[in-house]
Order: C-alpha cells, then structure tokens, then sequence
C-alpha cells in the first residue's frame, strides 16, 4: 500500500515536503501530496502492470544475481497484476519504497492539475520549490519527466546507489522488511 501521509517520509524529507507545502501556500498554490512511502508489495504490483512474465521473470533474476534476493521474492509473490504501465521502478529501485520522495499536484479550484501544460504556471512553481528545498524534481529530468515526483538523492534507482545490505538496512529499518 502506498501513503498519503507525509509523516511516513524520513525526517530531512518531510521538514523538505513541509516546506515545499509552505511555500506553496504563501504564493497561493495548493498542493496535494498524495504518494509518500509505498510498501515494497505495491511497489511490486506497479511493477508488474503491463509487463510479460519474461521481462518480469528477467528483473527477478537480476535482483537475485545481484544479491537483491529478498527483493525478487517480493516481485514473484505478489502475482500476476493487470493494468496501464505505471512505473519502470521495481521493489526497492524507487526512493518512495526509502521514504525519501514523494508525489504532489496542484490544485486549481480545489482539483487536481494533473496536465502539466493545462497548468504550467502551478507546475512550475512546484518545481521551483522542489528545487529550493535541496530535493531533485522529476520534471526537470530529460529522458522521462514526471512532474508530481521529488526526491532527495539525484540517483533514479536507490540500488546502485546502496549495496544490497544497505538496501535491506534501510528498508528494515523502514518497516518494510522483517528481519
């Protein structure tokens, strides 16, 4: 399951997230965080949507071989998913699964602005702000903008920034593991 709730992120990001809200608010945007930590289970399930068991089968394989074992159990567990493609982000390659980003929207007349260019003004400044609060904004990203994504480290995919014990640290740590 994913959080809406911006007490799950870590504690540099939500003093980033209260701040980027503030912010907002005082040049007279509201903002709607609506995606903060996502369990590794719906992290999986995401995954999955839209993609053969092949190329599911091959990121399983991979996360094994490079020591992600735990992670590839999550993927072949939660089963088949159906649905639009939503992310390229397995188990534990998004930083929402480390509680170091978030997804927001403006609002324009109490309703999301979810088109960037019906609202570019608002996205902007989103932006803006993200960027102000030492977070990475996805909008501003060249090879897959995704303008409601902040994040706190620059890397798109938190295991080649953290080696597999670290990985199983942090998410343990998190809640998302046992132990």
């Amino acid at each position: 399951m994913a959080s809406r709730d911006v007490e799950d992120l870590s504690k540099d990001v939500l003093d980033k997230a209260k701040l980027v809200q503030r912010v907002m608010s005082e040049v007279g945007i509201d903002l709607l965080i609506y995606c903060t930590l996502r369990s590794l289970e719906e992290q999986a399930r995401l995954y999955r949507q839209s993609r053969s068991w092949a190329t599911i089968r091959s990121k399983i394989l991979d996360l094994r071989d490079s020591g992600h074992g735990y992670l590839a159990q999550v993927l072949e567990e939660v089963g088949p998913c159906s649905g639009p493609h939503v992310t390229n982000a397995a188990p534990g390659e998004s930083w929402h699964n480390y509680a170091e980003a978030w997804d927001a929207v403006p609002l324009i007349g109490g309703k999301p602005a979810w088109n960037y260019f019906d609202a570019k003004e608002q996205w902007e400044a989103y932006g803006e702000c993200v960027r102000q609060s030492g977070m990475f904004w996805a909008g501003d990203w060249t090879n897959f903008r995704e303008y409601p994504h902040a994040q706190l480290r620059l890397g798109n995919n938190p295991l080649s920034e953290l080696s597999p014990d670290e990985s199983r640290q942090s998410l343990t740590d998190i809640g998302l593991l046992k132990t």
